[in-house]
C-alpha cells in the first residue's frame, strides 16, 4: 500500500487540487474545503490539474478532487494520465471524483480510470468530509514515499520467500511463466486491436493471477488496470498503459528466466 499513516496528535490539513471547470462549484468547494482547514489549489480543466500535479509531484498535494466533466481534458483522461505516469514509482496520489452523472456505472468508470473514490453533486458538506477521511485519514500524516526506479524487480529474498524457499518450485514455475506469458501479451494485443473487451478482461485477468505469484506488484497493477477497464466498457488510454506492462513483463521475465536457468537447491 503507498499511504502510510503514522500516527499524529492533532487533524492533519491537507493541501488539496480542486479540478473544477464550473466557477460556482468551484468557489463552493473551495469554501467548503478551506472552513474544513484544508489549503486548496485549483485548476479549471483536467490538462491544469495534470500541470499542476506534476510540478508538485512527490512533494505537494496529498489529495485530488477531480471534476469528471471539464473541456479539453475530462477527469477520467487526467486520472489515467496520473496513474499511468506513477506506475513503477512507489507513489500513489489518492484521487476522488466529483460528478454529476448520476447513472449505472459511473463509479466503476471512476475507479477504472484509477481513482479512490467517488462523490455526488451537488456537494454535500458532510460526505466530501467522509469521502476526504476515507481516502486520506485527517488524523494521518502521509510517509514520504521515495520514488523506485520504473522497472525495479523483487530481491531473491522476496522471491523466494513467496515458494517457501524452495527454489526448485520457482524454476518449475517461473519456466511455466516463460513459456505461457508471450501467448497472453499476444491475446491482450488482439483484443486492444479489436476492442474486444470480454477477451481483454479475461487476458489481462489472466495476466494478473500470473504474475501476482512473483513478488513484482508493477505488472500486478497495471494488468489489474487493464482489467478495470475492460469492465468499465471504456478503452481510453488502454494502449498506453499496455505499453508500460510490455516493459514491466520485460524486466519481469529477465528476473525470470536467471531463476528458470539456475540449478534448483533445497527448500530453505
Amino acid at each position: 500500500m503507498i499511504i502510510r499513516a503514522l500516527p499524529e496528535e492533532s487533524p492533519r490539513k491537507l493541501n488539496i487540487l480542486l479540478a473544477e471547470d464550473n466557477a460556482v462549484n468551484s468557489v463552493l468547494a473551495q469554501k467548503l474545503l478551506q472552513k474544513q482547514g484544508h489549503t486548496v489549489t485549483s485548476a479549471n480543466n483536467g490538462i491544469e490539474a495534470l500541470k499542476l500535479w506534476e510540478e508538485n509531484r512527490f512533494h505537494h498535494f496529498d489529495i485530488i478532487l477531480m471534476d469528471v466533466q471539464m473541456p479539453e481534458m475530462d477527469g477520467l483522461q487526467a486520472a489515467t494520465r496520473i496513474r499511468e505516469r506513477e506506475l513503477g514509482t512507489g507513489a500513489h496520489i489518492p484521487i476522488i471524483a466529483v460528478t454529476a452523472h448520476a447513472m449505472k456505472g459511473d463509479r466503476e468508470r471512476c475507479l477504472a480510470a484509477g481513482m479512490d473514490g467517488y462523490i455526488a453533486k451537488p456537494i454535500n458538506p458532510s460526505e466530501l468530509a467522509k469521502a476526504i477521511q476515507a481516502t486520506v485519514p485527517v488524523g494521518a500524516k502521509i510517509a514520504a514515499v521515495p520514488a523506485d526506479p520504473v522497472l525495479k524487480g523483487p530481491s531473491d529474498i522476496e522471491l523466494l520467500a513467496r515458494f517457501d524457499g524452495d527454489s526448485a518450485l520457482l524454476k518449475e514455475l517461473a519456466g511455466i511463466f516463460l513459456q505461457e506469458c508471450p501467448r497472453v501479451l499476444d491475446e491482450i494485443r488482439a483484443a486492444l486491436g479489436t476492442a474486444d473487451l470480454r477477451a481483454l478482461e479475461r487476458a489481462a485477468h489472466t495476466l494478473k493471477g500470473s504474475v501476482g505469484n512473483f513478488a513484482m506488484p508493477g505488472p500486478w497493477e497495471t494488468a489489474q488496470r487493464l482489467e478495470l477497464l475492460a469492465k468499465s466498457g471504456q478503452l481510453s488510454g488502454a494502449q498506453e498503459i499496455f505499453h508500460v506492462l510490455e516493459q514491466q513483463i520485460v524486466r519481469l521475465n529477465q528476473i525470470l528466466a536467471r531463476h528458470a536457468a539456475e540449478p534448483a537447491r533445497q527448500p530453505l
